[in-house]
């Protein structure tokens, strides 16, 4: 699914994009991350799907970063879905709304972001987040405003 606005995008990174549209989760290694997250949660926003991406730390570093965020979606996470996310991984932060790695080994990025995924797919971790209504301020009988045609 190319969009209008993958145009910007090199080759390498249009490929990147295209791989995380089909496995789900973005791999964000490369020279202009935010821009290639933003492409992507964009994508997932408009799917109602959760924004996962992993990275590496230092371009040559052992470690790497992996986050899972829900604000794409209308859920959050119960206590079954943070504690299957949690388990993932050692140093897991975890909230309702997202979870986040800061040193998972190079070798399991990708797998423990495609665990990622489907923990937080998966029905029975998630639960639709409570919509909270703000009072008006002045919560009585409308006013109609009169309306006036300049010429």
């Amino acid at each position: 699914m190319n969009t209008e606005l993958d145009h910007r995008f090199t080759g390498r990174e249009r490929t990147r994009l295209r791989r995380a549209r089909e496995n789900g989760f973005l791999n964000a290694g490369c020279r202009s991350p935010q821009e290639l997250r933003d492409a992507h949660g964009f994508w997932c926003w408009r799917l109602r799907l959760p924004v996962v991406w992993f990275e590496r730390l230092t371009p040559r570093s052992k470690y790497g970063r992996i986050c899972v965020d829900l604000f794409t979606t209308s859920s959050v996470l119960n206590e079954k879905g943070v504690a299957e996310l949690s388990g993932l991984a050692d140093g897991a932060l975890v909230s309702s709304h997202d979870v986040r790695w800061d040193r998972v080994p190079r070798a399991r990025l990708e797998e423990v972001a495609r665990r990622a995924l489907r923990a937080a797919l998966r029905t029975g971790n998630y639960e639709l987040a409570e919509r909270v209504r703000v009072p008006a301020k002045n919560a009585g009988t409308p006013k109609v405003l009169p309306w006036k045609i300049s010429a």
